[in-house]
């Protein structure tokens, strides 16, 4: 077992977090779905995400998305700031053997777990007159195992959020 090098946790923790936070705060924006953003998703992992929304548990990502709906149509939200931290370069949990036999995966990165803290405004209508407030949110994103599969299905994601923690300021 070769873990990656300081330089590879780096990297691959910097690209992830971008590709993430991107793809996230789009579909947000979009108002796309987001349940495939979570470990729910996947057959692999035996527990649900944990979302918290203001101190406020939220029992499914279903709920979460039912909760942004609510919002209106108006709601936009900007990111200003992303930052990520690596909490584990071996992350095991939910792994199938084959991960394990492919030094690859961990070599490369694609085994850690990262913790991804965002800050930006959210902003209630168009325009930048439109009211505003500043949030944080921080996310625990874990591999997705299905996606390091042999041809695995298209358009799924590499990083799932296993924790979720939002707070308007």
């Amino acid at each position: 077992m070769t873990l990656p090098d300081a330089d590879t946790e780096v990297r691959a923790s910097s690209e992830a977090a971008e590709i993430f936070v991107n793809n996230y705060y789009q579909a947000i924006n979009g108002k796309a779905k987001l349940e495939t953003f979570y470990i729910n998703s996947s057959t692999r992992y035996s527990i649900p995400a944990d979302i918290s929304i203001n101190g406020s548990v939220v029992p499914t990502p279903e709920e979460y998305s039912k909760l942004l709906d609510s919002q209106g149509e108006n709601v936009f939200y900007e990111i200003e700031s992303l930052d990520t931290h690596i909490i584990n370069p071996s992350f095991q949990y939910g792994a199938p053997e084959t991960v394990y036999e492919s030094e690859k995966n961990e070599k490369s990165g694609r085994r850690m777990s990262i913790v991804v803290t965002t800050m930006g405004k959210v902003r209630f209508g168009k325009g930048r007159e439109a009211p505003q407030k500043m949030f944080n949110e921080t996310f625990v994103l874990v591999p997705n195992w299905d996606a390091m599969a042999r041809n695995p299905a298209r358009g799924l994601k590499r990083w799932l959020i296993m924790s979720q923690n939002f707070r308007a300021l």
